[in-house]
């Protein structure tokens, strides 16, 4: 689960040089629900979200960061595509049914089927409400901060046991067009995954984007059972 939530956690988007300073002192909660409001007209109107990535993980038990890089596109409500390059390249396709991981250097693929698990699915809730900010409150405590630049700090807090235990706070940085910068995860042993976004785009994404059928070959696996 933990695996699945820092990939899938990259896609709240939708370099880690020093943030701009803090503009003013937290928003009201009017001003934060005017905020809110502003950022889901905004994913109504363009639902489909493309970016590339760069994303340092960090951890006590490693020497040094862990440096990856890839893309991701994202739909409102539920799906999306997030794919690592390099060394070590995987994927992790949902078409909101079912959610598939692919390790081709491995040949290995997992599968997820959606809605037949309820600890599964409110992780997958809980994101995909941090993505399009709708019913966001119902998960999160919520800190929001401008910035000096006209964008945003947004700090997220699990409200949910369940969500404690796999994620401890998740920072967004916005900026002043509400795209995403970069986004900040620290999980509950300290673990930080840091991403940065670039060349963010909100063309429509073709469907076939967001399926996925394993390559011949290959060991397909149910880690939560068919």
């Amino acid at each position: 689960m933990k695996r699945l939530f820092c990939l899938t956690a990259a896609l709240w988007a939708l370099a880690c040089t020093a943030l701009p300073a803090r503009a003013a002192a937290p928003l009201t909660p009017p001003e934060r629900a005017e905020l809110l409001g502003r950022l889901q007209a905004l994913h109504a109107k363009y639902p489909s979200f493309q970016a590339a990535f760069s994303e340092q993980r960090t951890s006590r038990l490693l020497k040094k960061p862990i440096v990856s890089a890839g893309s991701i596109a994202f739909q409102i409500p539920n799906k999306f595509r997030r794919e690592m390059t390099g060394s070590n390249p995987s994927l992790t396709v949902s078409n909101g049914k079912e959610l598939w991981i692919y390790y081709p250097n491995f040949l290995e693929a997992e599968q997820y089927t959606l809605g037949k698990r309820a600890i599964f699915d409110d992780a997958l809730a809980a994101l995909t409400a941090g993505l399009n900010f709708a019913h966001v409150e119902e998960f999160y405590q919520l800190e929001v901060t401008p910035e000096t630049d006209g964008g945003y700090e947004i700090i997220l807090t699990p409200k949910r046991t369940n969500l404690k235990r796999i994620v401890a706070r998740l920072a967004v940085y916005l900026d002043k067009s509400l795209d995403v910068r970069r986004t900040d995860l620290t999980l509950p042993k300290g673990d930080q995954v840091v991403t940065t976004y670039s060349a963010q785009k909100r063309d429509a994404v073709p469907a076939a984007t967001f399926e996925f059928a394993p390559p011949a070959g290959a060991n397909v696996t149910h880690p939560l059972g068919k």
